[in-house]
């Protein structure tokens, strides 16, 4: 074997091994990048979760503090209240919406 096609050899491992150890970098990379995502989404849904329960705290608190102020009332809603009133309001904002004359 001639020295030159030696040191072809050589060039070619060392060319495979740094060809190697670039893969195994840029999938390092990747791993990384994937757990700190991951991560990151974790997060946001601990932030998300302590939102909703403040939220519903909150709203616990409002409806408490009504009950106490108006007294408890029955949940259910009353007939006059959702009736027929309402779903007449309701039609005629759809009407409205409908009228040549309203634009966006």
């Amino acid at each position: 074997m001639t020295p030159q096609e030696k040191l072809k050899i050589r060039m070619q491992k060392a060319l495979n091994r740094q060809s190697k150890a670039d893969k195994k970098a840029a999938q390092a990379k990747v791993t990384q990048q994937e757990n700190k995502r991951a991560e990151r989404e974790g997060e946001l849904r601990a932030m998300a979760r302590k939102i909703r329960m403040k939220e519903r705290e909150r709203r616990e608190k409002e409806r408490d503090e009504w009950e106490r102020q108006y007294g408890r009332q029955s949940h259910s809603p009353s007939p006059s209240k959702y009736g027929r009133d309402h779903s007449s309001s309701r039609r005629r904002s759809r009407s409205r919406s409908r009228s040549p004359y309203y634009r966006y």
